[in-house]
């Protein structure tokens, strides 16, 4: 099955990430937070990215693919079908930026806006967790700062952001998509849910929705792109000295 990836300027890094960051990014759009393959998945149907399973670089050398697949969930069903391709990382990281009450300024460079993301993501589930919760918090990301708003200046540039990130969509995601993951969905009875209930679980869980985005999939990778796109940054002006 054909994977269409639109030349897109924001995930080019991708190229520069390890085999295990795109595996566990690639994973997201594969399998369900239960292990099982997604329906909508077009990569698990792609022979060249499968001809690779086990290979040392199979998401390396397929980092395309997965970038592609990452499009097509952030866009319409139909209108991919449409235009051979799905949405533009921008675009994608906006709508669920939206979805997140972020208020980002469209004139903002992309890393702007995941960095305001990524403040908005945390802040929003350091509320919801208990002392024990912060406490586990603080052991992934090996950081004793205790107060949320001291504690983000120095996480968000952290070598281990990606972990606290993780950690919390381990522990927060489901509640987030509760209250943000509203699709649409036009007809079709015919869509099994897992995790949501009614439509909203039918249409990220199942085939995707013919009519809006799959937030179940789109919501924690543009959480982890953002991650990754810092951690590249950074990995490279450490090289620069």
């Amino acid at each position: 099955m054909k994977v269409s990836y639109l030349n897109d300027e924001d995930l080019v890094f991708l190229q520069h990430c390890s085999e295990e960051q795109l595996a566990r990014l690639a994973v997201l759009m594969t399998h369900n937070e239960k292990g099982k393959r997604r329906l909508s998945s077009a990569l698990l149907h792609n022979e060249l990215y499968m001809s690779m399973e086990g290979h040392p670089e199979q998401h390396r050398r397929n980092w395309q693919l997965i970038a592609g697949e990452f499009q097509h969930f952030g866009g319409d069903s139909i209108a991919n079908q449409i235009r051979g391709h799905g949405k533009l990382y921008r675009e994608i990281l906006r709508d669920v930026a939206k979805r997140l009450g972020l208020k980002a300024d469209k004139t903002m460079p992309t890393a702007a806006i995941e960095k305001q993301l990524l403040e908005q993501f945390v802040r929003h589930a350091w509320k919801r967790m208990n002392d024990e919760q912060k406490a586990r918090f603080h052991a992934a990301i090996q950081l004793k700062v205790m107060e949320v708003e001291a504690l983000l200046p120095q996480l968000i540039d952290h070598h281990r952001l990606d972990h606290g990130i993780e950690h919390l969509l381990d522990s927060q995601l489901s509640h987030i998509l509760h209250k943000h993951a509203a699709v649409s969905v036009i007809g079709h009875g015919l869509m099994r849910g897992a995790g949501l209930g009614g439509p909203v679980g039918a249409a990220v869980n199942g085939v995707k929705a013919v009519s809006g985005s799959a937030y179940r999939v789109t919501i924690p990778a543009v959480l982890r792109i953002a991650c990754l796109r810092r951690m590249i940054a950074r990995a490279a002006l450490q090289r620069a000295g």
